[in-house]
This record gives structure tokens, C-alpha cells and sequence, in this order.
């Protein structure tokens, strides 16, 4: 979709920093408008991040607010969620008419009724935790006074619905009592739900399947999954769905259609998003490997895939698509390796229509690589699959590397537009491998679960031989290699150097260390009972025996520890208890921590600082290796 950058071209971290990323986009009802939010790649020191309602190419919103979740009515009306004038907190929007109804929460959804008269709105009560993926701190008001004392007691905060008044704004709480709602759909009289006992961020790998009475605040258990549950959708009809798969977080469930009364609908499908196409069809997205794809699905397990191949529809942990209600296309959010996001038609046999202009200007200033498909076999046969980015205009020699381990661990590393890390990398020279090792998703249900109880076992392994399938094709120097990774990432770059030399630098960032600490002071504590298979009071079950700290006295490669103070998801004290423990094996070692961030760091500030200390790292540890 864009022309390779020029040779010529030295990018720089603020060069990448100015791409803009397109969201959360809603077509109106004739299909003739696109609403959607747009994203800077940064926010300045200690403020938020903003984002902007768009409608088609022009912004709709003013500067000074965090918009989301645009929604079309069947009549043409725009509801939004913003912050405006009340920062961190969103309420419910109206375009053109402005604030609507008093909905004490943040909102985190928006769904209107057929006849548009009122609209069903979630929202979390202030002081809830965010997922993860959404940089896992707490949801509060900017200008709210801090607690102090900090008082923690369990089931404090729930997310709850509320109908609104489409004219008068009357808001009114529906939510049952002790009941918790992470996502809904809804039509007619009907609202399904994923719900939880407690309100918990914990909870949710343990959530069900709810029928809501919005009128007697009822609530009806329809089904008790075995996994993870997402995306609850109701038909026109009445007849519901949702996707059920086993998953790592909150929002990037990948797995298998569930329809009520019907059952599971095409298991072989790896989906992430759904939506009834008629009573009998259903419009699906989902990985396949590395890529993504749409297509429909019957209630009879029959399915069609419209459009699938080496790039990346929808959001970077879901994959999903905004049918045309002509059943023309659908319109998505669409990138690849070397095109950064724009919004596009997409249709069957067709080339992807740009629908928007946000990076056009910038996209030929961006650098270009040489990205492929990258397989190998691991120890015990299994194939793995990857990719494989080389420096453009490399033809001969072996390359130092850099293995990034993504997070999750049930993700994938897609065709998606390459983060600053990465790209910034390449332009210096290093090959990057981005492994998909057992237990990432877009092969299948059993592939997704198969590091289940022992993560930082055959995992490292298929990484471990895919760097040896590199060097023996003569693509990698085995002296000059580095992994890095978040999140899982961050916890296997710490289990790696515990478990082998065969790196010359570490860069773990948002780390898990010791699983015993990270149960009792996570707000996931349900995650490692899940993957660990087993009890955090057993000095001689799993949590010891895969907690890198517990083997890091003879750790001897350099490590560089990048984390976020306010981490909620792997609390700052995992990056502490490694690099004092590392401290102690005398091994080289550094701890950064940046103020104000999450499970990830957005500031632009700190962005580049960290690519700076990232750059200086690999170049001390990894370009100027020598043979031993």
C-alpha cells in the first residue's frame, strides 16, 4: 500500500513517533461515513494520551480530551466516550449536542437500542484496574485528590450498565447485584454478558456466560466455559454467540464460535471477533498464523474466508472488521510490515481502498526491511513458525541478532506495522527474529495450549533452535545475539539467561521473576494458577521451579532491566528482585524505571530514552562481541 522508503532515508525514534494509529471505527448506517479514533504514538511527561473522534478524513473533536468507542444509531446519531473536563474519567458523548446522561463510572462500551431512543452503556467505577493490554493502572479522575490513607479491601470497584435516555439523558443503573460485567451485546430485550462473581481484573479467567434482565435486574448463567470467554453478541432474534479459547489476557481471547442451543461452530478457526451477519450467518476475524483473515460462518459449521493473507485487520491483539450494511466489503483497520495503519475497504478479489489519509505524508519517510516467513524445526520435531526481518539491501554475511519474545503468551507476532524498537534496529544493522513458539495462537486450540504448565520449557527450546537454524544458515553471527521481550516476553528473557549462555545481551522489559510474589502482588493472580498448573504455597511445585530468580546466581550474560514504576500487571518488585539478585551473582546488570507508566511506557520521553539505553546496550554487548 505505500512505495519502499527511499535508500537514503536515516530515521529517527520522533520520525517514528509521529505515526498515528487509527481505532475502534464504526460505519453509519448507509454506509456512506466512517467514525473512528485516532492515537498519537505518544503523550507528553505526566499527561494523558490523547485521541480524537474522526469523521472520514477530518477531525470532529477538539484538542484536550481522550476520545473512544464511536457508535452509530440507526438513525444516523453518534454517541462517542470522552474525558473532556473530566480527565480520565469517560461519559458519554452525543455528537453535535455534547455530555449526555450521569453515569458515575469510566465507560468502556456503548451500545445503542434498534429504535434509538436509548442507548446501554458499561462503565467501571473509578479505581478499577485496567487490563494489561491497556497498561494495566488504575482508572481514576486526573483532578480526583489521592487517597491517603490508600485503603485496599476485595470487591471495591465493579464495572456495571446503565440505560440512558437518547433525549433526556435519565440514566438509571441495570446491573445485577454481585455481579460483575467485563463485555455485553444486546438487542431486543436481551442482554448477554461476560460476567464474574467478583470484580477483580483476577476474575476474569473464571468468568461465565450471563442473560441480563435490564428491567429486573436479573441475571440468568447460560453457560460456564471451560476457558476464557469473549465478544457476547445477541441477534436481532434473540439467538446468542460468543468466542471461547484459552487465553492469557483480558480483550485477546482467541479461539472457537460458541452459539447457544447450537453449540461450538468450526473449531479449526483461530477467531477474535464476531458479529450476526443474518439469524443463520455470522461474520467472523481471527489469526491465521502470522496473518489475519475474515470471512462468514454458518450454524451449520460451514464457512467461507473472504479475505485472509500477510497482513493485519483490526487492532494489534484482535483481528476484526466493520461489515458494509450492503454486504459490499467491510472496512478495518488495515497495516502490514511495511505500511503503517490507515483505515480501508477490503472486498473479496480486490485491493485494499485506502479509506483514510493519517500517515500518508510520513509513509515514505519510513524506513523499509526485508521481512519473510521464517520455519524451523524444534528439539522434538514440532515445527515453529516466525518472522524474519533483515536489514534492507543485505545480501552476505552473518548479521548480529535480536530475538524479541512477544507477550501473552497466547499472541502472535503478526504482519503489523513494526514498533520503534524494531525498527530502529534494523537500521542499525541487526537481523530481528520474532519467534512464534508453542503456546502463541493462530495455530489451533492445542498449539495455544501446549506450553500449558511449563512456560520456559519447550518455548525456550523452539527459540533456542530457531536461533541455531539462523546460524547454521549462515543468516546470524553466534556471538552477536540478543532476546528481549515484555510481559512473558520480559519473563522468558529472564528464565533464558538463567537456563543458558547462548546470549550475549538480555533486554526484558515488564518482567516476571519469582511467580510466588507476583501471585500475592499481581492483579492477575488467576493467570499464573492457570499457566503454573499449580499452587503458589508449594515450595516444591512449579512456582519455584520456573521463577527465574530462583536460578540466578550463575546468570553471567549482561542484562538490561527496562520497567514501569506504576505496573500493575508485573509490579515493580519483579524488576527489583532480578536485578538485586543478579547484583549478587556479580553479574552486569542495570534496572531503569520509568515514573508515571504502566505495563508499558507511552511517554515520548521516555520512548526514546529507552531506545537510547537499548541502542547503547546491544552496542556494547552484542556489535562489538568477538568470538570466544
Amino acid at each position: 500500500m505505500r512505495a519502499p522508503a527511499p535508500e537514503a532515508v536515516t530515521v529517527t525514534p520522533e520520525l517514528l513517533l509521529r505515526v498515528r494509529r487509527p481505532t475502534d471505527l464504526a460505519l453509519s448506517p448507509d454506509g456512506t461515513q466512517v467514525a473512528y479514533i485516532v492515537s498519537p504514538s505518544f503523550r507528553e511527561k505526566a499527561e494523558p494520551l490523547e485521541s480524537r473522534l474522526w469523521l472520514d478524513d477530518v477531525e470532529a473533536t477538539e484538542p484536550g480530551a481522550a476520545d473512544a468507542l464511536p457508535r452509530f444509531s440507526a438513525d444516523g446519531a453518534l454517541a462517542y466516550a470522552s474525558d473532556r473536563g473530566h480527565a480520565g474519567r469517560m461519559s458519554l458523548w452525543i455528537h453535535g449536542r455534547g455530555e449526555l446522561g450521569e453515569i458515575p463510572g469510566s465507560v468502556e462500551d456503548i451500545q445503542w437500542a434498534a429504535d434509538g431512543t436509548t442507548l446501554l452503556v458499561l462503565a467501571a467505577d473509578l479505581g478499577s484496574d485496567r487490563a494489561g493490554a491497556q497498561t494495566a493502572t488504575k482508572i481514576k479522575e486526573a483532578a480526583a485528590d489521592e487517597q491517603d490513607p490508600k485503603v485496599l479491601r476485595p470487591a471495591r470497584f465493579w464495572r456495571r450498565l446503565y440505560l440512558v435516555d437518547a433525549g433526556s439523558g435519565a440514566t438509571r443503573e441495570v446491573q445485577p447485584d454481585g455481579v460483575n460485567v467485563f463485555e455485553f451485546g444486546w438487542a431486543g430485550d436481551k442482554v448477554a454478558a461476560v460476567c464474574t462473581d467478583d470484580p477483580s481484573e483476577s476474575a476474569w479467567y473464571d468468568a461465565w456466560i450471563g442473560l441480563i434482565d435490564i428491567e429486573t435486574r436479573g441475571v440468568e448463567r447460560i453457560d460456564t466455559p471451560e476457558w476464557q470467554v469473549q465478544s457476547p453478541i445477541v441477534s436481532p432474534d434473540g439467538r446468542i454467540a460468543w468466542i471461547e479459547g484459552f487465553a492469557s489476557d483480558r480483550g485477546v481471547v482467541t479461539g472457537t464460535v460458541n452459539v447457544h442451543g447450537v453449540g461450538p461452530l468450526a473449531p479449526e478457526l483461530d477467531v477474535t471477533w464476531i458479529d450476526f451477519a443474518d439469524e443463520e450467518t455470522l461474520w467472523y476475524a481471527g489469526w491465521r498464523s502470522a496473518g489475519s483473515m475474515y470471512g462468514q460462518l454458518t450454524l451449520d459449521g460451514s464457512y467461507s474466508t473472504e479475505v485472509a493473507g500477510d497482513f493485519l485487520v483490526g487492532a494489534r491483539f484482535q483481528p476484526r472488521v466493520t461489515p458494509y450494511p450492503d454486504g459490499s466489503g467491510v472496512a478495518a483497520v488495515f497495516e502490514s510490515t511495511l505500511a503503517p495503519p490507515e483505515i480501508a475497504r477490503l472486498a473479496p478479489d480486490a485491493e485494499p481502498q485506502e479509506l483514510t489519509s493519517l500517515n500518508t505524508e510520513l509513509a515514505p519517510q519510513l524506513p523499509s526491511a526485508d521481512w519473510r516467513p521464517y520455519e524451523w524445526e524444534s528439539f522434538d520435531g514440532l515445527r515453529i513458525e516466525g518472522l524474519l526481518a533483515l536489514p534492507r539491501g543485505h545480501e552476505n554475511g552473518a548479521l548480529p541478532l535480536v530475538v524479541f519474545v512477544h507477550g501473552g503468551p497466547t499472541s502472535t507476532w503478526a504482519w503489523s506495522f513494526p514498533p520503534l524498537l524494531m525498527q530502529m534496529m534494523l537500521q542499525d544493522g541487526y537481523a530481528l527474529l520474532l519467534p512464534n513458539p508453542r503456546g502463541s495462537t493462530g495455530r489451533g486450540q492445542e498449539f495455544a495450549r501446549a506450553n500449558l504448565g511449563e512456560m520456559g520449557g519447550g518455548d525456550l527450546q523452539d527459540i533456542l533452535t530457531g536461533v541455531d537454524a539462523l546460524v547454521a544458515d549462515g543468516t546470524v553471527d553466534t556471538d552477536r545475539v540478543a532476546i528481549t521481550g515484555g510481559s512473558y516476553g520480559g519473563f522468558m528473557s529472564t528464565w533464558a539467561v538463567t537456563q543458558t549462555d547462548r546470549f550475549a545481551a538480555a533486554i526484558p522489559f515488564a518482567v516476571v521473576t519469582d511467580w510466588t510474589s507476583f501471585h500475592y502482588t499481581t492483579n492477575i493472580g488467576h493467570f499464573d494458577a492457570l499457566f503454573l498448573q499449580g499452587e503458589p504455597t508449594d515450595p516444591n511445585g512449579p512456582y519455584p521451579k520456573w521463577s527465574p530468580v530462583f536460578h540466578a546466581r550463575n546468570v553471567k550474560t549482561p542484562t538490561l532491566i527496562i520497567h514501569g514504576e506504576d505496573d500493575l500487571c508485573t509490579p515493580l518488585p519483579q524488576a527489583t528482585e532480578f536485578y538485586n539478585a543478579l547484583v549478587e551473582a556479580g553479574c552486569e546488570v542495570e534496572l531503569v524505571i520509568y515514573p508515571r507508566e504502566g505495563h508499558g511506557w507511552t511517554e515520548r520521553e521516555h520512548q526514546i530514552d529507552a531506545w537510547n539505553r537499548v541502542q547503547a546496550w546491544l552496542e556494547k554487548h552484542v556489535e562489538n562481541a568477538v568470538s570466544s
